[in-house]
């Protein structure tokens, strides 16, 4: 068994916020979707499926600190 370090304190601390935080967001990437069967032209689909990228790479950031949180979780 081992102690946090106050970086890994803070983001157990956090783990929640960043639940939370990634649920919005794979709420608003979901609702792109429909957007993106309505779209009219390319430019829109375009500028639609350019937002759901950048959306996407950061839920993989937060699913990514979330394990980490749980493997720091795991150790103690």
């Amino acid at each position: 068994m081992r102690t946090l370090t106050d970086e890994e304190k803070t983001k157990v601390d956090n783990k929640s916020l960043y639940i939370k935080q990634k649920a919005k967001l794979l709420y608003t990437f979901k609702s792109y979707a429909e957007e993106l069967a309505y779209a009219g032209n390319d430019y829109d689909k375009g500028f639609i499926i350019e937002k759901r990228e950048k959306l996407a790479l950061q839920i993989k950031d937060l699913g990514a600190k979330i394990r980490e949180i749980e493997a720091i979780e795991a150790e103690v």
